[in-house]
């Protein structure tokens, strides 16, 4: 029972170490305010990518840093000295979507099963009232369940993400 005791004991002060950490860290990245100008939505949203209007379902995940989306038949060729790709963006609903867009850059992911050349594109995407022109991988998520992956470099500054909440808010943007 001592040991139960003494266990016992040591919540209430690592409650409140932990509770004056978060309280720091708040103050130290400019505080809450910043929280309240978030819009918090499911880990499952409707999405429309943008100039082209295109409605899809995505994945919005914290746990990747860049966005991603389904190409098929994709193909990099040269516009007016610029590197461009081409592919069809397949929204998992029927729709095949011809899209061109500017190369932003080519990488290279490395997986278990070896390596993977990525194009990278910019696209313009609503996600509940928030718009924003992230760099889109290019990649085959056809055994995936849904064809748009909504990253870090789109969510940060913009976007809390509820792991248990689903299309929370219908893409309205006036971009």
């Amino acid at each position: 029972m001592p040991l139960q005791r003494f266990l016992t004991s040591l919540r209430a002060p690592a409650a409140a170490m932990a509770l004056a950490f978060a309280a720091a860290t708040l103050a130290a990245d400019g505080g809450a305010p910043e929280l309240e100008e978030k819009a918090v939505l499911g880990h499952v949203e409707r999405v429309t990518l943008m100039p082209e209007g295109i409605a899809a379902e995505a994945r919005l995940d914290t746990g990747a840093s860049r966005s991603s989306l389904h190409a098929r038949d994709v193909e990099a060729f040269e516009r007016d000295g610029e590197d461009w790709v081409r592919f069809t963006f397949d929204d998992h609903e029927g729709g095949e979507h011809a899209m061109e867009k500017r190369l932003v850059e080519e990488i290279r992911i490395t997986q278990a099963s070896g390596q993977e050349k990525r194009y990278t594109v910019v696209i313009g995407m609503c996600v509940g009232e928030r718009y924003a022109e992230p760099a889109f991988t290019l990649s085959d998520r056809s055994n995936l369940t849904y064809p748009i992956l909504v990253g870090r470099d789109f969510l940060s500054d913009r976007i809390l993400v509820s792991s248990t909440r689903e299309y929370v808010n219908e893409p309205d943007c006036d971009e």
